[in-house]
Formats: C-alpha cells, structure tokens, sequence
C-alpha cells in the first residue's frame, strides 16, 4: 500500500468511527460540542484539535525506468512475495509524524 493511501485511509477510519461511536453512544458523549479550550485543557490532551501521531516503517522502491515509490511495509513480511531478476533497487526508513485533526463534534442534546 502506498504511504498516501495508508494516511488518507487511516485518517478517514479515525473521524468516522468517531461518528459512529457517537451515534451509538448510550451513555456519555464522545468528543462533546462546547469544550473551552485553556491552558490547562491544552497540557491535558483536550483540546479542539487531536494530533494523530504516526510511526510508520515505509520502504523505497525504485525500478529502471520509472519513478520511486513510497510504501507502507506488512507487519506480515514475507507473504506472497516472489524473486525479480530486474534492476529494482528499494530501501526502508521509519517516519514519524502527527497530523492535526478536528475531530467530529457530538451533537448538543
């Protein structure tokens, strides 16, 4: 899977289970409309915005003749994967990153 679609995939899996649990939710409210943001709610982790934090281990493939791509590496190495005899050269790094994210607010009852 490519690194832009693992992002994009996750991103969108996060706001709407979000959503979702809010819909479902019998008891409490998951991320409330109305939260004031201080200081003390900042250093605390509730805020406006979440960061979604990360940590992914991507690999560089490059082939003769085309372009590099960035990849999300299976936390299940080795599964279907066959020999090639072509020039392809491919390296592997660990990101770390955090997005900000405006969660959906929970409609005020």
């Amino acid at each position: 899977m490519e690194l832009r679609e693992f992002i994009k995939t996750a991103l969108l899996e996060i706001t709407d289970g979000v959503a979702d649990a809010q819909k479902e939710a019998k008891h409490g409210t998951i991320s409330p409309a109305g939260i004031q943001q201080t200081a003390d709610s900042v250093k605390l982790g509730v805020s406006a915005l979440t960061a979604v934090e990360f940590e992914v281990h991507v690999t560089v493939d490059k082939g003769t003749g085309s372009r590099a791509k960035l990849g999300v590496l299976s936390s299940f190495v080795g599964a279907g994967i066959e020999g090639n005899s072509s020039n392809d050269s491919s390296r592997s790094s660990t990101l770390k990153f955090r997005i900000p994210v405006l969660l959906p607010k929970a409609q005020q009852q």
